[in-house]
Order: C-alpha cells, then sequence, then structure tokens
C-alpha cells in the first residue's frame, strides 16, 4: 500500500509545480514578448506483475516527474506603438544584444531608445546589434553621412556592433560631374522660337521676320550702293556723267575723278563742247581699260561687279558714288563676298564712307535683328538695293527699306532677321553644394554640305546672378539629323569639371524636321542634406532621410535563427542565450537570396505575451482538482493501513 503514498505525494509535487508554471504565465500576460511555458509530465517508472503466460502485461506504475518546461514559441500579436525603434519580427527569429559585459544574447522583441549618445539600447541597457558599416563619421561638432562605403551585402560583409543614430547628422554635397542631355533642335523651314540675328550670324541660317527659313545659299546676290547717279541695271554697274557744254568763262575745263582707283585727270579749252569732253572723257577711260557707254552728252561708267566713283573736284563728276555686287559666299574671302551679317554690314559701311566720309553714317544691326543705315548728317543721303539674276527673292524682299532716301538725322532700316533658337535651363551643383544656374543656347549657325551646325554656349550662373563659368561649342549634324561630333562636352562647374553626354548618333541631341517636344536631363550631383528622420525596413536596414531628398542606409539588422530554440536558455526580460542544446546563432537566407528567410522586422511594434489567459485558467482548474486528487488519494491510503492496523490488534 505503501505505493499509493509515493504516487500521491508524487502527484501534489508535480501538480504544484504545474500550477507554479501557469501562474507564472498568468503573471506575464501583458509582458511584451514572454513566451508561456509548458509542463511535460512523464511516469517515474513501474514494475510488472507476473502474468503466468497471460497475453496481456500488467504494469504498475511507481509515481509521476516533471519532464521538461518547455517554451510555446507561437508568435503573440504585434502591438502598434509610438516610438519608432519598438521593433518586433513577424515570423521566426531572433534579434541579438549585447550587454555591459561584452555578454550577447537574443530577444523576440525589444523596445529600443537612443541613449545619450544615440545608441540604441534596451531598457535594461543592452544594445542592439547590427551589421554596421561604420558609415556614421564625427567630424568636429557635427555627424557627417558618408555615402561613399559601401552598403551592399551588410550582413555577410559588415561586423555586428552596437549603431548609433545622432540627432542632428548631415548628407554632404557632391557637385555634378555627370550629365546627360538630350532633345530635338527643330531643322525646320519655320523657326519654332526665332531670335534676333547678331552680328556674327550666318545669313546661311537665318530666316525672315516671319521666322521662315529664307534658304540663302552660295552665290545668291543684292546689288547694293550709295551715292547719286548709281543704279543696277542689264546686269552692271553703272554710274551716269551728264556732260555739257562749256559755257566760256575764261577758264579750262578740269576733269578730275576716280574709277575703282584709276584717276581720270583732264584740262580741256575754255568753251569745249559736250561732244569734246565726252570724247577726251572716253580716250582716257580707254587707256585705263574703264567699261563704258557713251553718247554726244554722256558717259555711263560700267563695271559686271562694282563701281567706286570719287569725285577729286573737277567739272563733270561732282557727286562720289559706289555699288557693288555683294555675293553670299561662305567659303572665299573676295571683297565682295559675304558670310555673316557684320561681313554685309561692314560692306555697306565701307561704300558708305567712301561716299559720303566716315561718320556721316553707322551701319549695324538693332536689338530686332534689323540692319539700319543711318543718315548723321543733315542731308538727305541715298541708299540703293537692286535684285540681280542671282538674288535670293526672300532675301531681297526682307532687305526691305533699307535701300532707300535716308533723311537727315534718320535710318533706313530692313525686316527683322531671325535666328532659329532652342534654350534649356536646369540647376547643377557645384563642390560647395550650391545649386547654380545652367544654361544652354542653341542657334542654328551654319549649313556645310550635308551637314548642319548649331552652336552650344553653355553658361554656368550663381544664384545671385554672377557668372561662373561660359562655354560655345559648335555641334555638327548629318543631313538625317543625327549628331556627329562632338557627342561629349566637358565643362568647368566652378573647380569640378563635369561631362556632358549628348549621346551621338540619334540617342540623345538630334536635329530633325520636327519640333522639340521637351528636353530630358539627368545629372548626379546633390546639395548638402540635413536629417529629417530615421526609419526601419522590413528586411532590417536602418535608413536615414535627408532635407535635400537622399536617403542613406546606417545598418542592418540581422536576424539569427537556432537549430533548436527549446534549448535556450532564459535570462528573463525576454533575453535568452545560447547553450550547446540550442546550438550556436545563425543567419538563415532563403531561396531567393533574402536572409531573413521569410521572416521580417516591424518597427513601431511589440510582440504582445502568447499566454491565453482562457486556456491558462483552464489548466490550472485542472492542476488544482489533479492537486486534490492526488491527496484523497493519500488520505485513502493512509485510512487503508490504518484499517489494516487495527485488524491486527
Amino acid at each position: 500500500m505503501t505505493t499509493s503514498f509515493y504516487n500521491g505525494i508524487s502527484g501534489m509535487k508535480i501538480s504544484q509545480t504545474g500550477v507554479d508554471v501557469i501562474s507564472d504565465n498568468l503573471s506575464n500576460v501583458n509582458t511584451m514578448g514572454y513566451k508561456q511555458q509548458l509542463v511535460d509530465f512523464s511516469t517515474l517508472f513501474s514494475t510488472t506483475m507476473a502474468n503466468y503466460g497471460s497475453p496481456v502485461t500488467s504494469d504498475v506504475g511507481y509515481a509521476a516527474t516533471i519532464t521538461s518546461t518547455t517554451m510555446d514559441l507561437s508568435q503573440g500579436s504585434l502591438k502598434q506603438t509610438d516610438n519608432l525603434f519598438d521593433m518586433s519580427i513577424n515570423g521566426r527569429g531572433w534579434l541579438p544584444v549585447i550587454d555591459h559585459e561584452g555578454n550577447t544574447a537574443y530577444t523576440r522583441t525589444g523596445s529600443f531608445v537612443r541613449d545619450a549618445s544615440g545608441t540604441l539600447v534596451m531598457q535594461g541597457g543592452q544594445k542592439l546589434l547590427v551589421a554596421n558599416p561604420h558609415n556614421v563619421i564625427s567630424q568636429g561638432d557635427k555627424w557627417v553621412f558618408n555615402s561613399k562605403i559601401s552598403t551592399e551585402n551588410l550582413v555577410d560583409n559588415a561586423q555586428l556592433s552596437p549603431i548609433q543614430l545622432p540627432n542632428d547628422m548631415e548628407f554632404p554635397a557632391q557637385a555634378t560631374k555627370n550629365i546627360f542631355l538630350g532633345g530635338n533642335l527643330p531643322n525646320e523651314h519655320k523657326a519654332p522660337n526665332p531670335k534676333p540675328a547678331i552680328g556674327s550670324s550666318d545669313f546661311g541660317v537665318l530666316y525672315n521676320q516671319d521666322a521662315e527659313d529664307m534658304s540663302i545659299r552660295s552665290g545668291d546676290e543684292v546689288a547694293f550702293g550709295f551715292g547719286d547717279n548709281i543704279h543696277f541695271d542689264d546686269g552692271m554697274v553703272r554710274y551716269d556723267i551728264c556732260v555739257n557744254d562749256d559755257e566760256p568763262d575764261g577758264k579750262n575745263v578740269n576733269v578730275d575723278f576716280d574709277v575703282n582707283g584709276e584717276n581720270i585727270k583732264l584740262t580741256l579749252p575754255d568753251g569745249s563742247t559736250a561732244k569734246v569732253i565726252t570724247d577726251a572723257i572716253a580716250k582716257a577711260l580707254d587707256e585705263k581699260g574703264i567699261s563704258y557707254d557713251k553718247t554726244d552728252n554722256s558717259i555711263t561708267l560700267k563695271d559686271k561687279n562694282k563701281l567706286f566713283v570719287k569725285s577729286n573736284g573737277g567739272d563733270e563728276v561732282k557727286n562720289s558714288a559706289a555699288m557693288q555686287r555683294l555675293v553670299y559666299n561662305p567659303d572665299s574671302n573676295d571683297d565682295r563676298n559675304f558670310t555673316t551679317m557684320k561681313d554685309f554690314t561692314d560692306d555697306l559701311q565701307n561704300m558708305s564712307d567712301f561716299t559720303y566720309g566716315a561718320d556721316n553714317t553707322l551701319v549695324g544691326i538693332d536689338e530686332k535683328g534689323r540692319l539700319y543705315v543711318q543718315n548723321n548728317t543733315d542731308k538727305e543721303l541715298r541708299a540703293t538695293s537692286s535684285k540681280t539674276s542671282n538674288s535670293n527673292d526672300a532675301f531681297i524682299n526682307n532687305l526691305g527699306q533699307l535701300g532707300n532716301i535716308i533723311r537727315p538725322r534718320t535710318a533706313s532700316m530692313s525686316l527683322a532677321f531671325n535666328r532659329n533658337y532652342q534654350g534649356f535651363g536646369s540647376d547643377i551643383i557645384d563642390a560647395d553644394g550650391t545649386k547654380n544656374d545652367l544654361k544652354i543656347d542653341f542657334y542654328k549657325t551654319k549649313i556645310t554640305g550635308n551637314t548642319t551646325v548649331w552652336n552650344a554656349t553653355i553658361t554656368e550662373t550663381s544664384p545671385d546672378g554672377k557668372v561662373i563659368s561660359t562655354k560655345s561649342q559648335d555641334l555638327t549634324f548629318d543631313k538625317g539629323g543625327a549628331l556627329l561630333d562632338p557627342t561629349n562636352i566637358t565643362i568647368d562647374n566652378n573647380g569640378t569639371k563635369a561631362n556632358i553626354d549628348l549621346g551621338g548618333g540619334f540617342k540623345g541631341i538630334t536635329s530633325l524636321a520636327k519640333d522639340n517636344v521637351g528636353f530630358v536631363y539627368d545629372r548626379d550631383g546633390f546639395i548638402k542634406g540635413n536629417l529629417e528622420n530615421y526609419d526601419i525596413s522590413d528586411d532590417g536596414k536602418i535608413i536615414a532621410t535627408f532635407s535635400n531628398g537622399k536617403q542613406g542606409i546606417l545598418g542592418q539588422i540581422p536576424i539569427f535563427h537556432f537549430r533548436n530554440e527549446q534549448g535556450l536558455d532564459s535570462l528573463g526580460s525576454n533575453l535568452y542565450r545560447p547553450t550547446d542544446n540550442s546550438g550556436g546563432a545563425y543567419v538563415f537566407k532563403g531561396n531567393d537570396g533574402s536572409y531573413i528567410g521569410g521572416a521580417y522586422i516591424k518597427n513601431h511594434t511589440l510582440e504582445t505575451s502568447n499566454v491565453n489567459m482562457a486556456q491558462a485558467m483552464t489548466e490550472l482548474i485542472i492542476m488544482q482538482k489533479s492537486f486534490d486528487s492526488n491527496s484523497k488519494a493519500i488520505t485513502t491510503s493512509d485510512q487503508m493501513i490504518q484499517k489494516a492496523i487495527d485488524m491486527k490488534r
């Protein structure tokens, strides 16, 4: 009968232990991250009675014992919090921490805060361990994020250590070094964005006042001149000399003038007739090889290309004049050829100075791209513009009233000449982190054979309008609009070299006969940024966001696993340490290469206790009834023994 005493006593003891475990679970029902303990029971040992060949074995148990208490690793619910650094693991795994003695422990959930140094610590002072690239650098009295340190595969490549997250941190500026620019420079009959022509503008790419391409090509010409009696007719420049009979006055007839640099100087008797005078002049012209037409009372000087007639005060030629056929020819330096607006105005100024003297006229280009001849004298002057057989009608029409009577202190003026323009503007960052303005002005400047040339003037200015650098570069396109050369332009970005990639071919800047729908601009570099906030991603990356829009990864929180989590040794406060039975901590990599292996970190959350109160109360009642039953078994056994003793008496 003593066996029942042992069985009852052991039953009471394990029931008491069960109550102890369950009460501990109930006391931690509100403890964040608490994992409830489960009690496992088993028979201590048993004996087998003799069965004399019976097919049934009869065992009698001798007491019960507690085999183990196991940890219920099922996940509790995740509770939202206001603390960014409250962290839980959704899935299996453990977060590593280290105490002040250097001992590493693991937890399922943690309410981390930043201490005075900015280090992430638990309430007990344990520091969170992260894969730390150490890219938060102290520089004097400020913290700086070093973006040049790699944050690839941190868990594989970085050592675990605590991490400091300062309240203030700077993302240093980075100068722009690489730019990509794409877009179309419209090569159309009508300029979409006309700008007034200037002195360096090539007539071959100019547009008229309506921004229509005049298509001036090599060989197109105009006859232009200054002074009376000179004109263009029948393919020749002509200057008319009207000769009258000389009235006898006791003075000889004095003939003195220059024609294209050849001097004609004659002295004829007083009272000479017009015929005598014209015959004498004609003979002198023949000797100089100067062409003319003659009547009895007139001589018309003529030349296919030009006449510069200078009066030297003689009796017959009293007015100077100059006219020449001006030819657009970008490949020749002949004195009649012009290429640019300045070439043309220089030719006109030269003829005007020859005719009227220096400073009496001014030939130029105004801010609207109009050619003008200004009369600075108090008398009327004459400018003459004439069409030739090789003239470009659009060009002649746009010259407008440039060839006209010019009244005193006024000007004759052409219509506006325009350039084909495209403009682009954006920003660029210099080494000081200043966001400067970058402006690129594109002008169509030349057509040569099968190519078209645009000029790009690149200007960088500071926010206060100061010009930092400027560069002019010609861009050459083939007849299809593809960029031939150059495909890259290097500019000085306030001391830092910056490369502008134009693509080449049809990959970037083009010159096609279609509209520009907008430029594509991409650059590196950024201004200085100040820390705005921190965040923690699902894969454990600690991310800092800065005011310049940049983000930096400061570290990655690893999630560890154990082959036997039941073998972990509880240290209290939701902390556990590995044992020989649990095996060492390791990082699990899933098939997709992610190191967490299906689990992820949730910040702003804490994992609640996984104690089920209803279940725990039920088990508590069962343990209580078990204790009562075992005590009853002891009482019964005691009564039976007492009865046996009484029978002996």
